[in-house]
Formats: C-alpha cells, structure tokens, sequence
C-alpha cells in the first residue's frame, strides 16, 4: 500500500481518524495533544497558538456580542484563548475524550458549553442557533472529498459574519495525502489530506464565502516543513 501520495485524489479512512485523536484523549498534554509538531518541548505549538490568537482576536474586535461555534474544539483551546472576549461559545469535537476534559475545565463558565458531535453530521439545534464566528481549524484535512461541500453547506445555514478557517496545506502543484504513514514524530501511523491553498479557495467561492485575508501561518520555530505548511483563511459569510 502506497502510504505517501502525491496529487491523486484517495479517501483517507474516518475510523483509524477517529481512532487516532482518541488516543491522544486518553493522553492530554494540553496544546501538544492537538497541534501536532515535531517539538516534544511544545515550543512550537506555543508559538503558533500565540500567533494565531492575535489574528482571532482582530476579528472578534469587529464583532458585536460574538458567538462561537468551534468545529473541532478539541481541549477548548479558542474557549480559553478568547476568555472575556465573547458572549457565549459552543464547541464542538468527535472525541469523546477531549469534550469530557473541556467540559471539566469550563464547568463555570454559563456562557460556555462543548458538545460530542461529529462535523459530519452537526446537531441542527446547532445548525440554527445564532453564530456571527465559525471557527475551524486543522479539521478538514481528516474530511474526504465527496463530504466537503456538505460541510460547507452547514457553515452557510449558520450564516455567520466571519469564518476562521485554519489548514495545514501543500506547498506543491497538487496534494499529499498521507495513507496511514508511519510517522516518526507522532509515533504511530496517520492519515490526512493536505489539499492545496487553490483546492480549499474553490469550495470558499462555491459556497459564496469571500476571503477577507489569507496567509501562511508556520515559520521554522513554530513548524513549518519543505512539502506543507498552515494556511489561514478570514472569510466574510
């Protein structure tokens, strides 16, 4: 089995995904258990969670009484990094695992709840409550081609102000996917898809969402590598 891929267009498996990211709920050290990196310091993942709560916290300045939706919340990692900054938060992750730890953490926070629920397939009491923020990210490269669009179609029935999308992308002419791959720094094998910045920019236009800004995200201290990199897209809904 050919487990590095390069252009073709192969599914990923959803079960070894889930599986994967449930055992690292059983193991949670905070920001190394969900921004993956080769620093076992977690320098790296400090550093770009850092970064990438300055450029969140620019939009939520331009939003009155923000509302959250977090699609692959994870540990509640934006619930922490936007404290005080929002009205109320909803996240939500498929990880059993990491919305028992959340929960637990924001036990008294009344503005803050966290959900078991698949992006697959949103909850609709999630789908029509009243977000102006969508936040996504390092979610969609684990999603197959044929169900992108039905995601994007959900983010649209919200209909929010802003869109945070956040991927770890190819720097190639085509995509890598990574078919259950040994990998020496995760320790275990994995899966993902790492579109290109033009493949993600297409469903964005599809679906009528115009990109505010855009940008890489990593640098050689907080993780980037030769073939891919994080790219982080501000949409107006």
């Amino acid at each position: 089995m050919q487990t590095r891929v390069y252009t073709d267009k192969i599914n990923i498996d959803n079960n070894s995904t889930k599986e994967f990211w449930q055992k690292r709920a059983n193991n949670i050290n905070n920001l190394q258990t969900v921004l993956l990196g080769s620093d076992n310091t977690g320098s790296e993942q400090n550093i770009r969670n850092e970064n990438e709560k300055r450029i969140v916290e620019k939009i939520i300045e331009k939003i009155q009484n923000p509302g959250i939706l977090d699609i692959g919340c994870g540990i509640g990692r934006w619930a922490e990094n936007l404290q005080n900054k929002f009205e109320y938060y909803v996240g939500v992750d498929f990880s059993e695992g990491f919305i028992n730890y959340a929960s637990k953490k924001f036990t008294n926070f009344s503005n803050v709840k966290f959900y078991n629920n698949s992006i697959l397939n949103l909850d609709k009491d999630i789908l029509t409550s009243r977000f102006n923020l969508i936040i996504c990210t390092g979610v969609l490269m684990y999603i197959n081609d044929e169900n992108i669009s039905n995601i994007f179609k959900a983010f649209r029935q919200v209909s929010p102000e802003y869109l945070y999308i956040q991927e770890s992308i190819s720097l190639m002419e085509g995509r890598l996917t990574l078919n259950k791959f040994e990998s020496k720094d995760l320790k275990t094998d994995y899966s993902a898809i790492y579109r290109t910045k033009q493949e993600y920019e297409e469903y964005f236009k599809t679906n009528a969402f115009n990109i505010i800004k855009t940008d890489l995200l990593l640098d050689n201290k907080s993780g980037a590598r030769e073939e891919t990199n994080a790219q982080y897209w501000i949409l107006k809904g």
